[in-house]
């Protein structure tokens, strides 16, 4: 058979040394080799069912794949073809070769198989055969196509498998519903009905999405709790699912059914080809032995939830964050389930808690007509019910309650707790593990006949339930599902008597519920008469903030209940969220706060200075909330709610270990006055700090700062480097190099080929950016390829026009403060967000307006004499803020707010002040003549590269023989903000080479660091402010 090969060489040769044939010329010569090597096989050449990204060809045994192939012209580099998007897609396919027509490479499901075949090599520019690997190769293919998967022995492995053939579904489903082919109706059907009764602005992507993990997710779970592991097909899967939920049993209906889409079926029957070679379950217990909710060396409890946040890491890691999907610990969990079963039972008088059983009257309205029903009183809800982790274990603390009584608890479940038992969830993939899952806890707890489906219902909390009409879809199978959904999902959110509200709402920054505006009741001061003065109040629309006004809007229209909610801690303190925190206060008549810190943004640690850890691999911290309201008697007047709080810091696994034994009855809470917001700050001076003006109500117009989102690419220390870096990315036809050189991330609304197609290069659109304090750095300031640009401020910063630049509620000690003259980087000052205020800006006119509110200027006019410039408040400012007593007496008001300054006392410590002001205004802005007169040596020649930063009695040394003298600790430790520049300003230039400049301005920074002490000092000698002598 090798002669099949030497034909097969021979053409490809003939054709090569034309010097015409391209890539397609070989396909010909391709096919007719693998026909040749197993006549069963049907070779298909682009394939009339060819997916989207879909390989070169296929192969075809019967109805089954035996394989595929990507064929890459002559001479090709495989080893960087291998490292491209295009091969990371291939993860969704089995079996892939991938040859230049002379080399040979063997992939299963995107991981190498055996080694490269070459029959060929290119020299001189002439394909030489080695035909001593002709045999092998013959020998190779036949086993490939021939052979089942291997067998998956890890959870990553299976993971990443998984998630590409979710990619492979979902790429595909977006592209059948473009198309206008009879065989895409069916999936065009159920993407038109999802979207009218479930998800009304349900996109095609995001339905191609929510197709694919429900699929793939779904056949993972069905495996898991299958008992025959020799097989397992899409028929057997449908098999498994429960009665409990009509809508996913009509949905494996549909994947196993006949009129199942056959291109999509290739892909489904390749990923139970895997499933049917893993051991599902054995393969869990290993991969979770070691990553316990406690650290311990033992079986997570609940393997087949925790694996779907690493089934989203390999299938789109963005989606994972964007969503907030983030498994909830168990002694997370458990504590507020426990901890809203004590509530229930001491404020409610409920002696069953969680299990009660008693029943109140409420009205429902059924075919249009209002009627009085009897109903459980204690209803509770998960509204981001996600995987079902609250819901399964309110079923497992409710049946521990039976214990010695297990005849009576299938009778309770259908009579008693299932009627009283909702989830609502918009991601249809954690809808199918939530059902399954809770199907499967009831199902080994003895409950076999579900005689009533589960109350989790897939729809989207946040938007209003639908009026439906009774004849809509009502023909049967997945239409009538999908119809019953919507409609039985509405009647909770309009109809039930919610008591109960649980849960770990999403956190979204940018939230995916822009139609959602119940909660601008938080937008106002407290007291509700006036609108919230806030100039930017974005964080209020955190998903998370929307799921709490969900939440407490369930529990008002109830008139009694509780909610029990783990979610982002910022509301707790952050000034944005004091109408937030006011209404909950209105509406609920106890809260308790337990914040559980690890918030990394802002560098939290415990309070004896050691590690403080999220629960959770994210940033943010969080905090539990429990909201308590009784039932109003009479018209009493509401008073604001009692606020409990309390913390708990320290290492992940004390967390877990202080909620596990822990209940709300045993916290140590502290009371906080009713009066109190939870955020109000009592001290010395706070009369005189208020009386002050905040410096973004003296500014009229402030911003963040600029924020390219790709820094790595747009900013550059040289100017020169930077360009020559544009003039290649304008230039260069292969943009994934570009974003690999660069780690550029590409989202939905931005990628690099459609940022250089918007425009032209041009030199005119570099510009300085004040990096860091006292780090100038040159950037591409073009709005195509920097995200936040901030134009219409920051594009007018000059040398005649400085901005100040400030941050807002610091934790930490405040020093927050900096000018410029360039363009502000939003973290240029500190980590958690930048603001900044030019002096001046300009009307469309051209005509130059001082940023100042006239009416603050006015009153500071009123108590001085003489002439007041915009320059002179602009150092006065500066000045009185760059004070160390100002600092240390305000400290505690500095941590809730924008800083505040005190009107002038007098003229004489006005004017003072302006002049420090103005001396730190040279200094910063590297301007003053004093920057010339070093106060520091550079004595040893050498290479002037930066290796190794450290600082040795007074010497600063940048590699081992190299340093500069007479560096004060002062200066050395000086912090501007979050940074010390002394120090960072080296740092960030590890490994780069100093030039002549660039250590003459480092001795100007060491100047200009020890000339702001010294001023500093002489600020304070000023009376002006509380305490001081006028």
């Amino acid at each position: 058979m090798t002669t099949s090969i030497e034909q097969y060489i021979s053409k490809v040769m003939q054709s090569f040394a034309t010097g015409q044939a391209r890539e397609h010329a070989h396909r010909p010569a391709f096919h007719d080799l693998i026909s040749g090597f197993d006549p069963t096989l049907t070779v298909l050449n682009d394939p009339a069912r060819s997916e989207h990204g879909n390989p070169d060809f296929v192969f075809l045994r019967g109805d089954l794949t035996a394989g595929y192939a990507e064929t890459k012209d002559v001479g090709t580099d495989l080893d960087k073809t291998e490292k491209s998007d295009q091969l990371k897609r291939y993860f969704g396919y089995s079996n892939l070769i991938l040859t230049d027509y002379l080399e040979f490479r063997f992939y299963r499901n995107g991981e190498r198989y055996g080694e490269a075949i070459a029959i060929g090599i290119l020299s001189g520019g002439v394909v030489v055969p080695k035909s001593e690997n002709y045999e092998l190769l013959e020998r190779t293919i036949k086993d490939f196509v021939c052979s089942k998967p291997e067998k998956i022995r890890g959870g990553e492995r299976l993971a990443k498998i998984m998630g590409g053939k979710a990619r492979r579904i979902r790429e595909n489903v977006s592209r059948y519903l473009l198309e206008e082919s009879e065989k895409s109706g069916e999936l065009r059907n159920v993407y038109e009905v999802m979207k009218k009764l479930l998800v009304h602005d349900l996109s095609p992507e995001a339905f191609a999405d929510m197709y694919a993990q429900t699929l793939v997710y779904g056949l993972f779970v069905a495996r898991y709790h299958d008992d025959t592991p020799d097989t397992f097909t899409r028929q057997e899967a449908r098999d498994l699912v429960p009665a409990s939920n009509p809508l996913l049993r009509h949905f494996f209906d549909h994947i196993a059914g006949a009129n199942f889409d056959k291109r999509l079926g290739y892909i489904v029957d390749e990923l139970c080809e895997v499933f049917a070679v893993a051991d599902v379950q054995k393969i869990m217990a290993q991969y979770y032995s070691k990553m316990t909710l406690w650290g311990e060396t033992k079986e997570s409890p609940d393997p087949v939830i925790h694996f779907y946040e690493d089934f989203l890491k390999e299938y789109d890691s963005e989606q994972r964050v964007k969503l907030g999907a983030f498994y909830t610990p168990l002694p997370v969990v458990r504590f507020i389930v426990r901890s809203i079963d004590m509530i229930l039972k001491r404020d409610f008088g409920l002696v069953d808690g969680l299990a009660d059983t008693s029943r109140i009257e409420t009205q429902v309205t059924t075919q249009g007509k209002k009627r009085k029903e009897s109903i459980h009183r204690v209803q509770i809800l998960d509204p981001a019910v996600g995987t079902g982790t609250f819901l399964n274990e309110t079923i497992r603390f409710i049946h521990k309650s039976f214990e010695g009584q297990g005849g009576r608890w299938a009778s309770y479940v259908d009579d008693d707790l299932l009627p009283r038992l909702h989830g609502f969830e918009l991601m249809m993939a954690p809808y199918t593990i939530a059902h399954l899952k809770l199907g499967m806890t009831l199902r080994d707890m003895g409950y076999e006949k579900f005689s009533r489906r589960l109350g989790v219902y897939l729809t989207n909390s946040l938007e209003k339930g639908m009026s439906l009409d009774g004849t809509l879809f009502e023909s049967l199978g997945f239409m009538h599902s999908i119809t019953e959904e919507a409609r039985e999902a509405s009647k909770i959110k309009h109809e039930k008597p919610i008591m109960v509200v649980l849960g770990n709402p999403p956190y979204s920054g940018e939230s995916s519920n822009a139609f959602y505006t119940n909660h601008d009741v938080y937008k106002v001061e407290p007291g509700g008469k006036e609108k919230l003065k806030e100039r930017n109040s974005k964080w209020l629309n955190d998903d998370y903030v929307k799921f709490i006004r969900f939440a407490e809007s369930m529990i008002e229209k109830n008139g009694e209940g509780l909610v029990g909610m783990i979610t982002s801690h910022g509301y707790i303190d952050n000034p944005t969220f004091r109408g937030m925190r006011w209404h909950l206060r209105k509406t609920f008549d106890t809260l308790y706060v337990l914040d559980l810190h690890g918030n990394s943004n802002k560098k939290e640690v415990a309070l004896d200075g050691s590690k403080d850890e999220n629960i959770f691999d994210i940033k943010t911290g969080v905090a539990i909330i429990f909201g308590v309201k009784k039932r109003s008697v009479g018209k009493a007047k509401k008073v604001l709610a009692t606020i409990y709080r309390a913390d708990i810091y320290g290492t992940r696994k004390a967390k877990y270990e202080a909620l596990a034994k822990g209940s709300i009855e045993n916290l140590q809470w502290s009371n906080l006055l009713d009066d109190a917001d939870i955020w109000k700050v009592e001290g010395e001076g706070k009369e005189e700090y208020f009386e002050g003006f905040s410096i973004v109500e003296v500014f009229l117009k402030s911003s963040i700062g600029m924020q390219s989102h790709r820094d790595n690419m747009v900013i550059d220390f040289d100017k020169n480097n930077l360009i020559k870096k544009f003039e290649k990315v304008f230039s260069q036809e292969n943009y994934s190099d570009i974003i690999a050189k660069y780690q550029v991330v590409e989202s939905k609304t931005w990628n690099l080929e459609q940022a250089i197609k918007k425009e032209l290069f041009s030199v005119e659109k570099i510009r300085e950016v004040q990096y860091r304090p006292f780090d100038v750095r040159y950037i591409y300031y073009s709005d195509a390829f920097v995200d936040r640009t901030r134009k219409k401020l920051a594009g007018i910063i000059t040398i005649q026009n400085p901005a100040i630049i400030f941050s807002k509620s610091v934790k930490v000690n405040w020093n927050h403060i900096y000018i410029t003259s360039n363009i502000p980087n939003a973290i240029s000052v500190d980590i958690n967000g930048s603001y900044f205020c030019p002096l001046y800006f300009y009307h469309e006119d051209g005509t130059k307006i001082a940023n100042l509110n006239p009416e603050i200027v006015e009153k500071i006019e009123a108590s001085v004499s003489g002439e007041v410039t915009p320059e002179d408040i602009l150092d006065y400012i500066y000045a009185v803020l760059h004070s160390p007593k100002y600092r240390e007496t305000y400290k505690e008001f500095l941590k809730i707010d924008f800083p505040r300054v005190p009107y002038p006392r007098n003229n004489e410590s006005f004017r003072a002040l302006i002049s420090y002001g103005c001396e730190l205004r040279g200094l910063h802005l590297m301007e003053s003549p004093k920057l010339r007169d070093f106060i520091t040596t550079f004595p040893e020649s050498g290479s002037n590269i930066v290796e190794k930063v450290k600082y040795v009695d007074g010497k600063v040394f940048i590699n081992e023989t190299q340093y500069f003298g007479n560096v004060s600790e002062i200066a050395w430790s000086f912090y501007i903000g979050g940074y010390q520049p002394a120090q960072k300003w080296l740092k960030d230039r590890k490994g780069r080479t100093l030039s002549n400049q660039d250590l003459e301005y480092y001795q100007k920074i060491i100047v200009a660091l020890t000339e702001t002490e010294r001023i500093m000092k002489k600020i304070d000698e000023t009376p002006f402010f509380l305490g001081e002598k006028k």
